[in-house]
């Protein structure tokens, strides 16, 4: 008997069975061997069997311990009545014995009993053993399926201060920490796990995957790759590809991936991680191609990974200038988004004329300012065809009111959705404009923000006033590859006749160069940002928001942009670039008149990183060619550079 029950535990059926039929053989109707292999025939899938020999045994001994296999294996063929009263039995013969009562608990919670199942999981709490944990944690599990999160938080926070070297409880608090969005408290929870096991590797994974949610992508890495070392996984290795990728250890990533896709061949959400990182990379035919692999696949991958890999798809698409695919394809991020209230109610716009007095809500979902800011032009397209509301967030709202140009109809801005307004007949996301309006080419450009558009302002002390943004926000997953270090742009100080007026409301922990200028006062607006801008001579930015606003200004910009990265900027938009008035800089590098201009914003001229280099690297030839031409700028030694 003891021989079967302990092969049945470690899943040796067969064994299992010998050992039960040997003892049926001695006695045929002994209740012990019949219940074992009841036993035996449930977890064989044979619900059927298990029922007839769990009878049997039932009906020989009916205050025996075998009610509680009958009540299981009734479950399993679905006679929920019958499986409750078998159960109940089990407790009636068993009603201090705590296994009986969790089998309660769990059996009365799938027939649809909460009620006994919760007067089954108190009690077997309270019967447990101070040091028996089983019964807190299956109860903690009932508690969050139930929507009570906190309970069952508490719940488990019991169970690992009994047991605090428990790795398991440790990483299941953990994860419910982070599913209830407390992600300092998960955090500080598993670093105390690892006080105890510091060897346990799917905590050191699951706390590098917190702190790349988090944004701490250098000791993401570190925690992932202490997680490899004790227990390479499939999923730590796609985690630390990522965290390298935003670092921008490209090399780094790569192998991470080929690990990761190695462990586990078949995971379609890895190669779409690996497709991330080669279009970062600058390689975005081979990235494409992994996309459409993905799409093809038999069986298809779940619909999240389908609607990312389309998405993804639809940024490649846009990057080789193939707008009007990339728009159909970008309009998946739809399918992973939460949705907008108003979808709920409203109908999609479809791109044609509403009934009359009709309007169009248009809203913004899961993109940046910076975004916002390059898509608002195709509002102005779509309020040629109907009225538009246009919700945007507080910061924006004043600087979109000076949206304007070209339009038939009004556009009234809101920074919340007036779900009771009987005039908007339909919905949509700023984002799907391009998509719902068939753009396949990019709109002719004029200035399209701003309560005027930029000219060249008068002198001012005699320096011209440079406005400077070498860092975005850092909460971007790829801010490391686009911000600049502080020191990479020191050499701008030296620039005489110049003064640098800094494009970023000063702000807790900010750091900016010693040698800029803050005139943007800390509670600025997207307008005052815009009024700054227009009393500037040039902007110089990485690739955020300050670029795409200047740009849609019609103020010049030079913007500094990291290799592969935003398809905005991919050579497929790149305007042509003059011939004339090609001089040198000191380093051989070439004048700013021979540096290419954006289809998307025609005074904005792009220094891109030449190659993929090590993030210590990747922005010196930048920086040494941008300085040049400003030096030759400054001095006179080129054409004026205003449009």
């Amino acid at each position: 008997m003891a021989r079967g029950h302990a092969a049945l535990r470690r899943g040796d059926l067969a064994t299992a069975r010998t050992c039960f039929v040997t003892l049926r053989g001695q006695g045929p109707d002994d209740p012990a061997a019949l219940h074992g292999l009841a036993c035996v025939a449930l977890a064989a899938g044979r619900g059927d069997l298990a029922i007839s020999l769990a009878g049997q045994a039932v009906r020989r001994a009916p205050d025996g311990p075998f009610h509680e296999v009958l009540a299981r294996a009734l479950l399993a063929q679905g006679h929920h009545v019958a499986a409750q009263a078998a159960i109940r039995a089990a407790c009636l013969c068993q009603p201090d014995d705590v296994p009986v009562l969790l089998a309660c608990a769990e059996i009365m919670e799938a027939t649809g009993d909460t009620w006994a199942a919760v007067q089954a999981y108190g009690r077997a709490v309270s019967l447990s053993a101070p040091h028996d944990m089983q019964a807190r944690t299956l109860h903690a599990r009932f508690l969050w399926r139930r929507g009570q999160r906190d309970a069952a938080i508490q719940q488990m926070r019991h169970v690992v201060r009994r047991a605090p070297g428990g790795s398991a409880h440790v990483r299941e608090l953990a994860e419910m920490l982070m599913a209830h969005h407390q992600r300092e408290q998960a955090e500080a929870v598993l670093r105390a796990g690892l006080d105890h096991a510091p060897d346990d590797g799917a905590a050191l994974s699951l706390l590098g995957a917190l702190l790349f949610a988090r944004g701490r992508m250098g000791p993401a890495a570190d925690m992932l790759e202490r997680a490899m070392a004790h227990d390479p996984q499939a999923e730590t290795a796609s985690n630390l590809g990522l965290a390298r990728m935003a670092l921008g250890h490209m090399s780094g990533a790569r192998a991470a991936f080929a690990i990761a896709m190695r462990l586990r061949p078949d995971d379609m959400r890895i190669q779409l991680n690996h497709a991330t990182g080669l279009f970062e990379g600058g390689s975005v035919a081979q990235a494409a191609a992994i996309h459409e692999t993905i799409l093809a696949h038999v069986p298809p991958p779940d619909r999240d990974t389908q609607a990312r890999a389309r998405f993804n798809l639809g940024i490649a698409r846009l990057a080789q200038g193939k707008l009007g695919q990339g728009w159909a394809l970008w309009d998946a991020r739809l399918e992973f988004l939460p949705p907008h209230p108003s979808a709920g109610h409203l109908p999609r716009w479809d791109g044609e004329a509403l009934p009359a007095g009709r309007k169009l809500l248009v809203h913004m979902q899961g993109q940046g300012l910076g975004d916002a800011v390059h898509f608002l032009r195709y509002v102005r397209l779509a309020a040629r065809r109907v009225p538009v509301v246009l919700e945007v967030p507080a910061p924006l709202r004043r600087l979109a009111a000076t949206l304007g140009g070209g339009m038939v109809h009004p556009i009234e801005i809101i920074t919340r959705n007036i779900n009771g307004n009987p005039d908007i007949a339909a919905q949509c996301d700023l984002f799907s404009l391009p998509h719902l309006l068939g753009a396949d080419s990019v709109p002719p450009f004029m200035p399209y923000l701003g309560e005027r558009p930029w000219q060249r302002p008068a002198g001012h002390r005699g320096l011209l006033r440079i406005g400077l943004c070498h860092a975005g926000n850092a909460a971007y997953r790829f801010d490391a590859r686009r911000s600049l270090p502080v020191d990479a742009v020191s050499a701008l100080k030296e620039i005489a006749g110049v003064e640098f007026i800094s494009l970023r409301p000063q702000a807790e922990g900010m750091v900016d160069p010693s040698f800029v200028r803050h005139e943007l006062p800390p509670d600025a607006d997207l307008l005052d940002t815009a009024r700054l801008i227009a009393t500037l001579d040039l902007v110089i930015s990485v690739d955020t928001l300050v670029a795409h606003l200047a740009g849609a200004m019609g103020c010049p910009v030079w913007l500094a942009c990291r290799f592969g990265g935003d398809w905005r900027w991919s050579a497929a938009f790149d305007l042509p670039a003059p011939t004339a008035g090609t001089s040198q800089g000191e380093n051989g590098g070439q004048s700013i008149l021979s540096r290419p201009t954006s289809q998307w914003y025609p005074t904005l001229r792009l220094f891109r990183q030449e190659r993929l280099l090590p993030p210590q690297q990747a922005w010196t030839q930048v920086m040494a060619t941008l300085s040049c031409a400003l030096h030759a700028w400054v001095a006179g030694q080129l054409p004026d550079i205003h449009p």
